[in-house]
């Protein structure tokens, strides 16, 4: 069985980030989710997915606005 990468492209904008001007965690989950959810969809039926556990977010740099971020999901 092959393994298919899916990916997910956010450009950070002002509203997205904290007091100190840098991605809030918060917003990251929202979009690691959404990512999560549109590569599950392109196996299966989208009202038969439920996100039951964020596992293996790791913040190793701060994100600024107008940068890009790019998160990547694969289906294992």
């Amino acid at each position: 069985m092959s393994i298919e990468t899916f990916s997910t492209n956010h450009l950070v904008k002002q509203e997205d980030l904290t007091h100190h001007g840098t991605l809030y965690a918060g917003r990251t989950a929202e979009w690691f989710v959404e990512a999560g959810f549109i590569a599950a969809a392109k196996l299966t039926k989208p009202e038969a997915i439920v996100c039951v556990k964020i596992h293996g977010m790791h913040f190793s740099k701060p994100v600024g606005r107008g940068e890009i971020l790019c998160l990547e999901n694969k289906i294992v």
